[in-house]
């Protein structure tokens, strides 16, 4: 079934879900955000309404997805007009459904595990979807609308997906986190980062194939104080020494 939807807000998931669902035939009907020009820029990519208010919301959208800040869904569900007829997500890993049971009609969540950005459009095709929701009928739209997008849907609780929001943070921003370190202290020394991108491609790939504690390795790994004490010497950063000696105290206390 083709669904109509509208958005409130106009950042990197619903930019992302917009052109998802444009994709296979769903309509956008309207996006509203504070951030006017933002709402008219993607908006304006389907032919959709736009505006800044949500007394704005026009009342004929079959989903509405409320796409804002974690801090902000609260103030936004108690805002919204009444009778307005439409499914309401949100699309928050920590956010628990219950931030929508205010609003007076059917609600649930809908988020895409993945680091999206509006910059770069991404195909969702193998990004987990994960969908909770108030009602069966609520469901069965969900399901529908996300098995349309992705191969990958799970209905997920929000206990649930606040854990895996949580292991998607070591995941992702500590790791990029990581990076960041690694290319401050060759750009220190004048080297390259560019040349970590092979060995940093070749371990993401391997955790296709087990279990990232079977791929550990490292002077940590191998109880090796000489090599550690060396390149502790080498960091000038105190907090680079931080990390690097908490790490290495963690993989060890792991491996022994």
């Amino acid at each position: 079934m083709k669904y109509k939807i509208a958005f409130i807000g106009s950042g990197n998931v619903a930019a992302n879900l917009a052109h998802a669902f444009d994709r296979v035939g769903h309509t956008i009907t309207q996006v509203v955000s504070q951030n006017v020009e933002n709402a008219k820029a993607l908006a304006s990519k389907f032919g959709a309404y736009y505006g800044a208010e949500l007394s704005e919301l026009y009342k004929d959208a079959d989903i509405l997805f409320i796409c804002v800040s974690d801090e902000s869904y609260a103030e936004v569900v108690a805002q919204l007009p009444e009778k307005l007829g439409a499914l309401v997500c949100h699309t928050s890993g920590p956010v628990g459904m219950e931030v929508l049971s205010s609003y007076s009609g059917s609600y649930g969540v809908f988020y895409p595990l993945q680091s999206l950005r509006k910059e770069e459009i991404a195909d969702l095709i193998e990004v987990p979807i994960f969908i909770e929701y108030g009602s069966d009928k609520s469901g069965k739209i969900l399901l529908d609308l996300a098995d349309s997008i992705s191969n990958k849907v799970r209905e997920v609780s929000s206990a649930e997906r606040q854990k895996y929001h949580l292991a998607a943070v070591f995941a992702n921003n500590f790791t990029n986190y990581m990076y960041i370190l690694s290319e401050e202290y060759l750009a220190e020394e004048k080297l390259d980062f560019d040349n970590l991108l092979p060995i940093i491609q070749e371990t993401a790939l391997r955790l296709k194939k087990d279990k990232p504690q079977n791929w550990q390795t490292g002077p940590a790994k191998r109880g090796d104080m000489k090599v550690i004490e060396k390149h502790l010497s080498m960091l000038k950063s105190e907090n680079s020494k931080d990390v690097y000696e908490l790490l290495s105290k963690s993989i060890a206390a792991l491996s022994s």
